[in-house]
């Protein structure tokens, strides 16, 4: 194995280290060539205003960018639920994503709660009660649609 930090990030599975590392090349490239092509069009044609606390916050998303990409490679790719071969399976797996949705919200929830502290008017109640909400619905979204491309990608591959 390949002495690297960033082993603590990869899964276990070498074809899974293998795609997940060609996702994250891409997002490099692509966030590259981005800031080139944005580097080019403010010197030559835009010739943008900007101060440097504009110029921090654009840089300061590359990486989530670059990370925000390599995810949604991984999770529209099918290779996260390489268990699912059946029906019983995929139902299984389901109900584990649920809870575990279900088990993050709760704590997105309670550390919300400790950073933003008990509410005292009526929208920081909707502001507290909402944002949980949207991440389980979204996180189990997300879930959903990979475990739904995996099971796909299982049966194809099995025929």
């Amino acid at each position: 194995m390949i002495r690297s930090f960033l082993n603590a990030f990869l899964p276990e599975d070498e074809y899974k280290r293998l795609r997940v590392l060609y996702f994250m090349s891409e997002a490099a490239f692509l966030m590259g060539g981005l800031l080139m092509l944005g580097s080019a069009l403010n010197n030559y044609w835009l010739k943008w205003d900007m101060d440097d606390a504009d110029v921090t916050i654009i840089l300061m998303m590359i990486p989530m960018l670059m990370a925000g990409y390599t995810y949604f490679r991984y999770i529209f790719s099918g290779i996260e639920h390489t268990e699912v071969s059946n029906k019983k399976g995929y139902k299984k797996e389901r109900r584990v994503a649920g809870k575990r949705a279900l088990l993050l919200g709760i704590i997105f929830f309670i550390i919300h709660v400790i950073v933003k502290g008990i509410p005292t008017n009526y929208d920081e109640r909707i502001d507290l009660f909402v944002l949980p909400i949207i991440f389980t619905l979204l996180y189990f979204l997300f879930d959903l649609v990979s475990l739904k491309r995996s099971a796909k990608k299982n049966d194809e591959l099995e025929d």
